[in-house]
């Protein structure tokens, strides 16, 4: 069932994404009257399509990717060269189609000797035709400017030069181009309001906890101990700290008296449940966000009960580190100082690649030092969106409440945070040596991601959506030629030297750099399927 919600949130997601992206290019090149000749879901062969006007509407085999055939995107050559003879459909006198496969018995339509044409009006007169030898006699037929080229699998509409892409002025250019990544951006903002919506906001007026987009096969430890959602926190105590809770401010109190005091106590949480007073102990977590790894407090340090090694890809060197281990000092503080042990390994950014934090130990019984290097502050920073690198954590968060002027403000906050994030790791990329392109994710690798987040509910996938969705704008903004913003880098030349790019060798660069990204796409996809063993 797992594998059958990570397909289904995989297609879900990913195919969203790129038709909203692929409509972006749509809605433009309509607006400014060029021809689209096929929107389609999906890549490989035709499943289902639908003609509407001039374009085909297809659903294609491989739910990854799609595309919006515009005409004149790509350099088109002459569908006539070397053709002498063709069956034609004239009504009226125009020219509706062309036959190619003269051969074909079925095709009941007069054939013709070609002399003359011209189907592209480079000059826009307005006037298309087709020369043909009838009898001896030289004939001019008109040709419909929406006239069908039959081949023998498949059909072609022609696209005179006023109806493709070169034609337009580099204003509608520029918008069509720029309207994939736009429609990702404007996607990002209409997921993270409707997320708002959905969960509401932070209610720190009192102590209700939820446990909202939990994995309850990962249950936090306060969750574990007994706790639910509706839940009114009232006491809480460890040791000689003890609050009164009324607000949330109450709760994240004491936890940052707890923390800064070193303690490695359980936590006795009083709380109120349908009137009913109750009690439970709970063990908090040792959060290190920079090593990924979680802990907890044990008799002789902290021992490691979470560990992911899957997702560092080179951002984090910790293969020395194993669950189970036990961490008796840091860097040569003890264990017994717990308040500095957190603030040893916090202060720890890892932006030297050289430097190491030295762990002491407990494996089997047995004492021992390893180092680990922790991930650069930079991504931390953007990890724990603004919270402590280590913490200490009860796994409680307060209930929420519903606000639609809030949910615009989190719309708007959240496609900004993810615009920064993605610039700041590609930063990253070319600053730390120790992050290389293994970083990357290709499908598998968003795959596993969003098989997790499926399982903490719709808010969850709506947010990773957002996310992705600007990750694929930004990145098709970037100035390759394959993608949208080498596109924009060619009108930018033509703007400057007010000539146009050589279209042959604009197409043989787009065509390069395509197979170099479907290459590296490739180095990905292999990079995370063993990053799965």
């Amino acid at each position: 069932m797992t594998v059958l919600y990570t397909i289904l949130g995989f297609v879900f997601i990913l195919g969203l994404i790129i038709a909203v992206h692929e409509f972006g290019h749509y809605i433009f090149a309509k607006r400014a009257g060029i021809l689209v000749r096929e929107y389609a879901f999906g890549m490989g062969p035709q499943l289902l399509k639908k003609k509407k006007g001039e374009t085909v509407y297809s659903l294609r085999a491989f739910p990854i990717g799609g595309f919006c055939a515009i005409a004149g995107e790509e350099f088109e050559g002459d569908p006539f060269a070397n053709i002498s003879r063709m069956k034609l459909r004239i009504e009226n006198g125009v020219i509706k189609g062309f036959y190619l496969d003269v051969d074909n018995k079925e095709i009941k339509y007069p054939e013709y000797s070609i002399v003359g044409y011209d189907i592209y009006d480079k000059d826009e007169t307005g006037n298309l035709y087709m020369d043909v030898d009838e009898n001896g006699q030289v004939v001019r037929y008109k040709v419909d400017p929406q006239a069908l080229i039959y081949y023998k699998k498949t059909e072609l509409q022609i696209a005179p030069y006023n109806r493709t892409l070169g034609s337009k002025n580099k204003r509608q250019r520029a918008m069509v181009m720029f309207g994939g990544p736009l429609m990702n951006f404007l996607l990002a903002l209409v997921v993270f309001f409707i997320a708002g919506l959905i969960q509401g906001f932070p209610n720190y007026a009192e102590t209700k906890v939820t446990f909202a987009g939990m994995d309850e096969s990962n249950p936090t430890p306060a969750y574990a101990a007994g706790l639910r959602s509706g839940d009114v926190i009232i006491e809480l105590r460890a040791g000689e700290l003890y609050v009164e809770t009324q607000e949330w401010s109450d709760i994240s109190g004491f936890m940052d008296q707890y923390t800064e005091a070193g303690l490695a106590t359980t936590i006795e949480a009083t709380y109120l449940r349908d009137g009913v007073k109750n009690t439970v102990l709970i063990e908090p977590n040792i959060m290190m966000y920079n090593i990924y790894a979680i802990g907890k407090f044990d008799e002789w340090g902290i021992k490691i009960t979470q560990l992911d090694k899957r997702d560092t890809k080179g951002m984090a060197d910790i293969k020395e580190l194993q669950i189970g281990d036990i961490i008796t000092k840091i860097n040569g503080v003890n264990h017994l100082e717990l308040a500095k042990m957190y603030r040893e390994l916090a202060d720890f950014s890892g932006e030297d690649p050289k430097e190491r934090v030295t762990l002491e130990i407990i494996r089997d019984g047995e004492v021992k030092e390893i180092k680990v290097r922790p991930l650069s502050k930079m991504i931390m920073e953007r990890i724990a969106a603004g919270e402590p690198v280590v913490d200490v954590s009860m796994g409680v968060s307060p209930g929420y409440k519903f606000s639609l002027a809030k949910s615009l403000v989190y719309s708007g906050k959240q496609t900004a945070k993810s615009f920064t994030a993605i610039i700041d790791s590609f930063y990253l990329l070319f600053r730390d040596k120790s992050v290389t392109v293994k970083a990357f994710s290709g499908p598998v690798g968003i795959a596993v991601i969003i098989g997790s987040v499926v399982k903490q509910g719709l808010v969850s996938v709506l947010v990773l959506m957002g996310l992705l969705s600007v990750n694929l704008g930004l990145f098709n903004l970037l100035p390759i030629p394959a993608l949208d913003g080498g596109r924009l880098v060619f009108l930018g030349y033509e703007a400057i030297t007010g000539k146009k790019p050589n279209q042959k060798i604009e197409t043989a660069l787009i065509t390069i750099t395509m197979l170099l990204l479907i290459g590296f796409m490739i180095f990905v996809t292999f990079n995370d399927i063993i990053g799965q063993f």
